[in-house]
């Protein structure tokens, strides 16, 4: 008798489960479910728990099914997958972490030393980037400007607000045109062009500042880009300055 209780008790627990797991619609834990959800979990106490795991199991996980959700350990943060590409979570401020800018200020090029332009000979603008201010860069950004190569470092898709600052005093006694561009390279070459007009007159300082609202394809990003600048009478630069800041990330 006992072992035919036993094997009733049995049969009832697995007709029970097969029923909850395949005739029931909805699931309800510490609560009755809504109508509009499969599983409504509720509870004043405890949470629910993503599947943890690094970025390298993350990204390791075969055929994601769109939707997919599962909790960071490396970055500390939740991503779902959108059917093509893993997303980040991002709460209201984290969208600055993807914005930002820095400055780089020539050391070598002074008043008492300055970069001399030969007349209608194109250079580029040189800045050694003796002095940084990067502490408000991007956090996916290492550097906007590279001092060894004087490329503007260039991601297919972003925003880039460029600023060029530097001093220029002519040496020759008559109106002298400062021309300013970005060369990416092949096949595109120069782009956002200036020319700027000094008055007159040996030795007289002027102070060149240009703002250039640019976006960086990807060519831009292929090749990197170099600022070149081009006198039509023999001139002296120094103080040079750069100040880049994205202000859109490529989606």
């Amino acid at each position: 008798m006992k072992t035919l209780n036993l094997r009733l008790t049995l049969l009832t627990i697995v007709t029970f489960t097969c029923f909850n797991f395949t005739a029931l619609s909805q699931v309800g834990i510490g609560t009755e479910p809504n109508t509009s959800a499969m599983l409504d979990v509720s509870s004043t106490e405890k949470g629910m728990l993503m599947p943890r795991m690094t970025s390298a199991q993350r990204v390791a996980i075969s055929n994601p099914a769109e939707g997919l959700l599962v909790y960071d350990t490396d970055e500390n943060a939740l991503y779902f997958y959108d059917g093509g590409n893993w997303k980040k979570f991002v709460d209201e401020n984290s969208t600055n972490d993807y914005s930002g800018w820095a400055d780089y200020v020539d050391g070598t090029y002074t008043s008492a030393s300055p970069l001399v332009l030969t007349a209608n000979t194109k250079v580029t603008l040189p800045n050694d980037a003796n002095t940084i201010r990067d502490g408000q860069k991007p956090v996916d950004i290492a550097e906007f400007y590279d001092p060894t190569t004087s490329k503007i470092i260039g991601r297919d898709g972003d925003g880039l607000n460029i600023t060029i600052e530097f001093k220029v005093r002519p040496t020759a006694n008559m109106n002298t045109k400062i021309t300013v561009a970005i060369d990416i390279g092949s096949p595109v070459g120069e782009i956002y062009t200036r020319d700027f007009i000094t008055s007159k007159g040996v030795g007289v300082e002027h102070y060149y500042l240009s703002s250039i609202s640019a976006y960086t394809l990807n060519t831009w990003a292929t090749n990197g880009g170099i600022i070149k600048i081009e006198s039509d009478n023999t001139a002296e630069i120094y103080d040079i300055r750069f100040v880049f800041t994205r202000t859109h990330k490529a989606r």
